[in-house]
């Protein structure tokens, strides 16, 4: 299977050869029939890749969405395609479709959902998801507790992979937290490993 780089890089070239790249207007109501009927063969191609499970053509598909890529932007279609790509274990798309329930962006606001999401891609060592979990769990919000030992945890390793925000956030938890509980969270520091997604293993597989 191709890699996301790959791939990527492929649908880049084919929509601009084909369409020009151009960003497309909202579908505003329009049947999805007749939407994908007026599809550049580009996004063509790319949909018969990511209607066969193929990872990185579910992920470049939500974002032609998600960003108006060729086809007309649509928040929901773009859900629907990271939805996807994340329930087969790609980080990347957890951590966007945590960025979008945290905003109620395509789908239905929610804070827990939200973390629910950053919680997967963190676990498989994404930075990004891992500064948005540590963020939202110093303070907690609605439907999530707060735990700044776990903040801790994730900040710092973020920060360890050079998000300098994550660092100076847990700079801060540093003087908040008791010593106790602070040697604690620099201990699942270092005993944290990440986990090895689906994903990850269906592309290495021969």
């Amino acid at each position: 299977m191709w890699s996301r780089t790959i791939i990527v890089c492929v649908s880049i070239f084919l929509i601009s050869a084909c369409g020009g790249g151009r960003t497309v207007p909202a579908t505003q109501g329009k049947p999805m029939s007749e939407v994908r009927a007026k599809e550049s063969p580009a996004i063509q191609q790319l949909r018969a890749q990511a209607d066969k499970g193929n990872v990185e053509a579910q992920f470049a598909l939500a974002q032609a969405y998600d960003r108006g890529r060729d086809v007309p932007i649509d928040k929901v279609e773009a859900v629907r395609w990271y939805m996807r790509a994340a329930e087969q274990g790609d980080a990347f798309s957890q951590y966007l479709l945590g960025n979008n329930s945290w905003n109620g962006t395509g789908m239905p606001r929610s804070e827990q959902e939200a973390v629910r999401w950053w919680q997967r891609a963190a676990a498989q060592g994404f930075a990004p998801a891992q500064s948005s979990l540590g963020r939202a769990l110093v303070t907690g919000g609605q439907g999530v507790l707060p735990d700044k030992a776990q903040a801790y945890l994730w900040l710092a390793l973020s920060a360890g992979q050079g998000d300098q925000e994550a660092d100076q956030q847990r700079a801060t938890l540093v003087k908040q937290l008791p010593p106790d509980q602070l040697a604690q969270a620099k201990r699942l520091v270092k005993e944290w490993k990440p986990v090895r997604s689906r994903a990850v293993l269906s592309r290495n597989a021969p």
